[in-house]
């Protein structure tokens, strides 16, 4: 605590000196990453809350942190001295942004390293502000300003770790599904159709995607630290040359991807500013692209999405592309717009599904196998903390000749724990999991042909009623979003209360969202796609081949916590008509793993829930029985057709 007063009293000492009267630490790196390396936790580093999602606001005389709901329980237990959290969510809670511009001085400033806002978030903070213009001038100074990041300046090595640059490996086609030419080719054409000189690339799983190539810079997140810019005609890679094995320089070079010094982005984006008005001022749209784009239209008439692109001349960037990439290129020559390739990435291809419904049958195996073995530890007086436990999971799935790590810390909780909704057991105290107590495991692991993530919620004593009762109102939910069919166009805010609605005929309700996309050997949480109340999930459909989880939970504060998770493949459904001629879509469940009917109220299910779950574990059965045999473990077989009897 006393560490934390510290911080905070070194930072407004800093923030005097840079004459700024509020600063904002927000949780994301550079790249808007969600997961970071170690040496971009700036935000746990000033606040002591190592949460995945918040933001930080210190004043003179305040320091804010916000978070959702997910941390609340985390947040109250690791803020330092000196700070208040702030529950994002609930409706007498401002944003931060409100914050800001309703309790900060209206003469004050507002400090924030442009790398680690996008600049999307930067327009509508500087709308919201009040005194203020969006396109700031002597006339109208703004009050927001653009600082170095002061946290920097206190976190030095040796306590603060180095940028990791970890070498970067080609992903094979045959993971894949299509190569980098045609990757590059297809986004080309968009941009060309578009009118656009080209986009800047800063999210690294999009990059990591487009050149089917993978890292290992963010623990879990199979990326690496790097922009990349793309035009109709150029593509170049600014990443460590260090990184970088001959194998991978040959195959960039031999795609005419240029490469260059990850800090010679910020040279390039302004010696691109003064391309593009030179363009601009020389040349039309017409002149410069006319024969390619009248051969690109007439093949645009011909594309089954029917796909319409908005024209512009200006340069591409997505939602989440920092404030900085916008000022070096030049504010007003970009438009913000969703990436076009995380569009690309989020639908997969056959080989991505394929790859998807084979990880998860060996995924299944190695959760069995540990359940299994779990199960009989306990029986026999073992004692096993969460942490124990959570790496011998990791054991059962390095096994597997295609493992190539974790997709995110495992969440191995018992009792109380599991009422913590991201809660990560420490290496040295983590409770010891007791028969007579809930026990949540959601893991996930990343494999060459796919990335996986399941949770199983079990009970190896004997449940109360109440936990069964709550159990099977969140079976209900997960069964309900599983067999819904919808017509194209549909998006996942919709679909929200379908896996909510059993919870709420209970007064019950879950602090998370619903659903979210997963990456292809990438990212565990993808967009834009997912299932939830916010109003981000209305603002695309829910499109075929896009994978997501299935995850609606319930946390009883300070005694257990429900969640059952599986991921689905959204897959076209043929129906007896097709009214407005949209197509519809349902989903294909992929994860293979029993769902605990010890924790079932049978007689709360209606028949076709009770034929769900009959036929789930029938599927379960067939596919993980082989897998189970071979590898020679008669205990998770044993175990696997047990717990995959009928009701």
């Amino acid at each position: 605590m006393a560490m934390s007063s510290s911080k905070l009293a070194d930072l407004r000492q800093l923030m005097k000196e840079q004459g700024v009267d509020a600063y904002v630490v927000p949780s994301e790196d550079a790249h808007a990453s969600e997961y970071l390396a170690p040496c971009d936790a700036r935000r746990a580093y000033i606040t002591g809350f190592t949460g995945s999602a918040g933001c930080a606001v210190i004043t003179h005389d305040k320091a804010l942190c916000w978070t959702d709901g997910r941390y609340w329980l985390q947040a109250e237990k690791q803020l330092g001295e000196g700070w208040a959290l702030m529950k994002s969510g609930l409706p007498e809670v401002p944003t931060w942004a409100q914050w800001l511009s309703t309790e900060v001085s209206p003469n004050s400033l507002i400090g924030i390293d442009p790398t680690v806002i996008p600049y999307s978030e930067a327009l509508s903070l500087l709308s919201s502000l009040p005194s203020l213009s969006p396109a700031p001038s002597a006339a109208s100074p703004s009050r927001l300003i653009a600082t170095p990041n002061l946290i920097d300046s206190l976190w030095v090595p040796p306590s603060r770790p180095l940028r990791p640059s970890q070498p970067i490996f080609h992903l094979a086609d045959r993971y894949t599904g299509e190569p980098v030419s045609s990757k590059l080719r297809r986004l080309r054409d968009k941009l060309i159709r578009i009118g656009s000189p080209g986009t800047v690339v800063a999210s690294l799983d999009e990059i990591a995607w487009v050149f089917n190539l993978r890292g290992a810079d963010i623990p879990y997140n199979p990326v690496f630290f790097a922009y990349t810019i793309i035009t109709p005609d150029d593509c170049t890679l600014f990443v460590s040359p260090s990184s970088l094995t001959i194998e991978v320089r040959s195959y960039l070079h031999s795609n005419g991807i240029a490469v260059l010094d990850y800090s010679h982005v910020w040279t390039s984006l302004e010696a691109w500013k003064k391309r593009v008005k030179f363009d601009q001022e020389n040349k039309s749209r017409e002149q410069r692209d006319g024969v390619k784009r009248a051969r690109l239209e007439e093949e645009a008439k011909k594309e089954e999405e029917g796909e319409r692109l908005k024209k512009t001349d200006k340069i591409l960037i997505g939602n989440k592309t920092s404030w900085a990439v916008a000022k070096a290129v030049g504010e007003d020559n970009v438009e913000v717009r969703r990436s076009l390739i995380e569009e690309m990435k989020a639908k997969k291809n056959a080989t991505e599904i394929e790859g998807f419904r084979q990880c998860h049958i060996r995924d299944g195996a190695a959760l069995v196998r540990y359940l299994a073995w779990l199960e009989e530890a306990l029986e026999n007086g073992e004692s096993w903390t969460e942490y124990d436990a959570a790496t011998k999971l990791e054991d059962f799935r390095k096994e597997n000749k295609l493992f190539m790590g974790l997709s995110f810390e495992t969440i191995s909780s018992t009792g109380a724990n599991a009422a913590v909704i991201h809660y990560s057991p420490p290496a040295e105290g983590s409770k010891v999991i007791e028969k007579k107590q809930m026990y949540l495991c959601d893991s996930g692991a990343q494999y060459l042909d796919g990335t996986t993530d399941v949770t199983r919620t079990l009970h190896f004593g004997t449940p109360n009623e109440d936990q069964k009762r709550a159990f099977t109102r969140v079976l209900q939910g997960h069964i309900s979003l599983d067999t819904i069919v919808f017509p194209q166009g549909t998006t996942g805010y919709i679909l929200d209360v379908l896996a909510r609605r059993a919870l709420w005929s209970e007064g019950l309700d879950y602090r998370h969202s619903t659903s979210h996309g997963i990456g292809s050997f990438l990212n565990v949480h993808e967009g834009p796609q997912g299932i939830g109340q916010r109003p981000a999930y209305n603002e695309v459909p829910l499109q075929e081949g896009m994978v997501i989880s299935n995850e609606p939970g319930y946390y009883k504060d300070g005694e257990w916590g429900i969640r059952i998770e599986g991921v689905d493949v959204i897959e076209r459904r043929e129906t007896r008509e097709n009214f407005g001629g949209k197509g519809w879509l349902g989903f294909e469940r992929i994860t293979m793993c029993p769902i605990q009917t010890k924790l079932v109220d049978s007689s709360l299910l209606t028949i076709e829930e009770k034929d769900w779950l009959n036929e789930y574990h029938a599927e379960v059965l067939a596919k993980l029985a082989p897998v189970l045999k071979e590898m020679g473990d008669e205990r998770a077989g044993k175990w696997l057709e047990r717990e995959c009897q009928p009701l």
